[in-house]
């Protein structure tokens, strides 16, 4: 029997080939679980009642916002509704801005200022409650903000998983983060059952 090359090297280069080919494109990193949002009782643009059962069983994203703000809050709302048209038509995914100044935005005004940055109000809602409800959930559900004076809010959107866990933050007024946010609001839907 002669030593012969050719047949080692195809052999190797086979194996090469198969392992490249077999190999997941990326490996994806699980998100962390940040805490549990709590439950709670608010009020939806149409005045009807908003839980948090409302959005069990789907991927959502929130922010804090509130319809006077002549800061971050527009930009906020802008890059929420590029999102929600980038992902238009997507199973499983819903959008809340939670007001934070709820003295003000009652349920006219809240659905005024949605029509204002085309929100599609199927998939998108805005809440506004009791300054004490809110208060507590920016706090210890969301875990941003500033506790005592909440119009100070942070400007960073929160996603949370189907079973209401919240899993990452992302800047609500940079286009830097889109890509990975929109990466993790994939790898979530993925994973519903």
């Amino acid at each position: 029997m002669t030593f012969k090359p050719w047949v080692y090297l195809s052999s190797l280069l086979i194996i090469i080939i198969l392992i490249v080919i077999l190999q997941p494109d990326e490996i994806e990193e699980e998100l962390p679980v940040i805490g549990q949002v709590p439950s709670f009782d608010l009020i939806d643009q149409d005045g009807e009642q908003f839980t948090l059962d409302d959005l069990k069983g789907n991927v959502w994203l929130a922010d804090f916002i509130f319809t006077t703000c002549a800061g971050p809050c527009p930009i906020m709302t802008e890059r929420m509704s590029t999102v929600q048209h980038d992902l238009i038509g997507i199973d499983k995914l819903q959008f809340v801005s939670f007001t934070v100044n709820p003295d003000y935005d009652t349920p006219e005004v809240l659905k005024k200022y949605a029509k204002r940055f085309d929100a599609d109000i199927n998939t998108w809602s805005f809440v506004t409650g009791k300054y004490e409800q809110i208060q507590e959930l920016i706090a210890n559900g969301f875990k941003m903000g500033d506790e005592e004076e909440i119009v100070f809010h942070s400007t960073r959107f929160a996603l949370v998983d189907h079973e209401g866990n919240l899993r990452g933050y992302y800047s609500g007024t940079e286009p830097k983060d889109h890509e990975n946010l929109t990466r993790d609001i994939h790898s979530l839907i993925k994973g519903i059952k």
